[in-house]
């Protein structure tokens, strides 16, 4: 998908499909997941959430956990996901 232009990106974060981002940040959104190609991105930039915090991953991670569920792609969630955002130790 690339990265969304300010209005398309808004569009995500209100039908669901992006994170919308923290009071403190001036972007439109985040993690925009429209495809199985935005879906791979995400999982592979959680490393690189800010703050960089377990609870800031977690949020990210339970976000993609959904998106993937809508988009039937839960096969390509990292084992090591747990359902709530989580890592399994």
């Amino acid at each position: 998908m690339g990265q969304p232009d300010a209005d398309k990106m808004r569009n995500l974060v209100k039908q669901g499909k992006a994170m919308p981002t923290p009071a403190e940040d001036d972007r439109p959104g985040r993690f925009p997941i429209a495809n199985r190609a935005d879906l791979e991105n995400a999982i592979r930039a959680v490393g690189r959430v800010r703050p960089d915090t377990e609870e800031a991953r977690a949020a990210v991670r339970r976000f993609i956990l959904k998106r993937a569920r809508e988009l039937n792609l839960g096969d390509l969630i990292p084992p090591t996901w747990a359902g709530d955002g989580s890592l399994k130790s």
